[in-house]
């Protein structure tokens, strides 16, 4: 593999590049599971059959999701239409009588990914082909890894801001809601009590904040002492000042480190798209100014 892989959609790229020459089959897609869910990252298509067929990409998720759950260390199915697990399927409906081969990716045993190829007639594969697969999702695999590691924040856990990069890029066709959280004072909490204990308020500060949102919203490690949550799907503005209002609250209860019982506040600014095509990153600068805002409105009542 070249050494100029840079991102998931690189790695991506480079395989389905090399498999397609490997691989005479009318169909090769890579899927990997993120915060979002999981997601297509790449496919290639020899003729074009299923999008001919205007079938979408999202339904063959049925297959990622099978593979995924499937215990060996790969899945062929000489024809969908003849197997119990996809016959009743949409997608199988719609492609008819295919052949599936899908080998799992993994990352710390856990399956992150997956490398499905789907084919007119049945698809032979030696033991050595096999491995050759094989060999390619072990090294996705390894690209997740790096990913992951790359968009996590080391002491919380949470998403960096480079991840918020990710879904500028990559999610430009959702609309978000974004909170911006900043704790107050926090400066006061290091100066009194030392930066490690400071860092064991903002583990707790992390764990509180994930117990008021949902799995399907990021929730972002912003900077030293702020947190950044974008949210999907909500309604109106009535749906994110509920959870601001549940954030606020939940911090009423103290914070209990080293037998010390620490009180803290947060000052939030929102901001969201309404149908409107503001990107992620203006969200983001727009709930920035709203909490500075309600931050110096505070210090002057």
């Amino acid at each position: 593999m070249s050494s100029h892989t840079r991102s998931l959609e690189d790695a991506a790229d480079q395989i389905l590049n090399t498999l397609k020459h490997f691989l005479q089959v009318d169909t090769l897609f890579i899927t990997a599971c993120d915060g979002q869910g999981s997601r297509i990252i790449r496919a290639f298509n020899r003729h074009e059959t299923w999008m001919q067929s205007n079938i979408p990409l999202s339904l063959l998720h049925s297959y990622s999701n099978l593979i995924a759950m499937h215990t060996e260390p790969s899945l062929r199915i000489p024809n969908l239409l003849l197997d119990q697990r996809t016959a009743s399927l949409a997608i199988t409906k719609q492609l008819g009588a295919r052949s599936l081969i899908g080998v799992p990716i993994k990352s710390d045993k856990q399956v992150v990914g997956t490398i499905c190829a789907l084919h007119a007639d049945p698809i032979h594969l030696d033991d050595s082909q096999l491995a050759f697969v094989e060999s390619l999702a072990s090294f996705f695999g390894y690209v997740v890894e790096l990913e992951n590691a790359s968009v996590t924040d080391s002491l919380t856990g949470l998403y960096n801001r480079r991840y918020l990069s990710h879904l500028h890029f990559n999610g430009s066709d959702k609309q978000f809601s974004v909170m911006f959280i900043d704790i107050d004072d926090f400066k006061e909490v290091n100066d009194s009590f030392g930066h490690d204990f400071g860092d064991l308020l903002l583990l707790q500060i992390a764990a509180r904040l994930k117990q008021n949102v949902r799995k399907s919203d990021v929730l972002v490690r912003y900077g030293g002492d702020e947190f950044v949550i974008c949210f999907q799907h909500l309604v109106g503005n009535q749906d994110i000042d509920f959870v601001a209002g549940k954030i606020k609250e939940s911090f009423n209860e103290p914070f209990s480190i080293d037998g010390h019982a620490i009180r803290i506040s947060a000052s939030i600014g929102i901001s969201s798209t309404h149908g409107t095509s503001n990107s992620l990153k203006n969200l983001i600068s727009d709930a920035d100014q709203a909490m500075y805002g309600i931050k110096q409105n505070e210090k002057n009542l």
